[in-house]
């Protein structure tokens, strides 16, 4: 529980420290992207994967950050592509995939996977606040490890990390649902207003994460809670800042 409370609040650092870079993009790219029409979002979330069919996994904690676009295609409807560049999906509790060294006694492995994320939801807007998502996703394996802790023949506790990025395929498939409710922050002495997106996400991969059957066979069943901030203006917003 305490690991999961510390990703939640660097997934927040990761939200808060972002803000600035994702609203120098919107600078950059102009009004145009920041409309009702078309408007990006910084999104952070805390991931909690296990791996179904993998001896002793347990819920690993990590986190999901990168940008989402938003199209809007109806009174009630978005298309929300998103890229997300760092999503780790780890487990803990599983035995060795790969040879550790005989002077380590192991007593426990975790196994850290980094991937690329990019979903492309349908969203359906059930009214002002809540919002229900589903679609594709492909991922894109950047790196992976397995940290093997237990006791050195001198009795010093240690842990080893091997790199096992070779040990599970490059490219996995899956198809994420969502379910977000909509915080419409204002300013009473203002009338610039801001939306904060919280979400809840399930993400269940079609496709085996290893690369060879003889050292495991799991695909990915994983919980996202996170936050999404949209860089928006109104039309009124709009006709002001011309």
């Amino acid at each position: 529980m305490k690991k999961i409370i510390v990703t939640l609040l660097l997934s927040g650092i990761a939200i808060s420290s972002s803000f600035s870079q994702a609203a120098i993009i919107v600078l950059i790219l102009g009004d145009k992207v920041a409309t009702e029409q078309f408007h990006l979002s910084v999104d952070a979330a805390a991931n909690l994967a296990t791996y179904p069919g993998l001896d002793g996994s347990k819920i690993g904690a990590g986190v999901n950050f990168g940008l989402g676009t938003h199209i809007k295609l109806g009174e009630k409807w978005h298309l929300k592509p998103e890229f997300k560049p760092l999503s780790h999906k780890g487990t803990r509790g599983v035995a060795s995939i790969t040879e550790v060294p005989a002077e380590l006694t192991v007593e426990g492995n975790k196994l850290k996977l980094y991937y690329i994320d990019i979903p492309v939801f349908l969203q359906y807007s059930v009214n002002d606040n809540l919002y229900l998502s589903a679609g594709p996703q492909v991922s894109f394996l950047t790196n992976a490890y397995q940290y093997s802790s237990g006791t050195l023949a001198d009795g010093t506790e240690s842990t080893i990390r091997i790199k096992t990025k070779s040990s599970f395929k490059g490219v996995s498939f899956s198809f994420p649902v969502e379910a977000g409710f909509s915080l419409h922050l204002a300013n009473e002495r203002s009338t610039t207003s801001m939306d904060i997106n919280i979400f809840v996400r399930y993400e269940y991969g079609f496709t085996d994460v290893f690369s060879d059957p003889a050292l495991g066979s799991s695909n990915i069943s994983m919980f996202q809670v996170g936050a999404s901030l949209p860089f928006v203006k109104t039309a009124e917003e709009l006709a002001k800042s011309k």
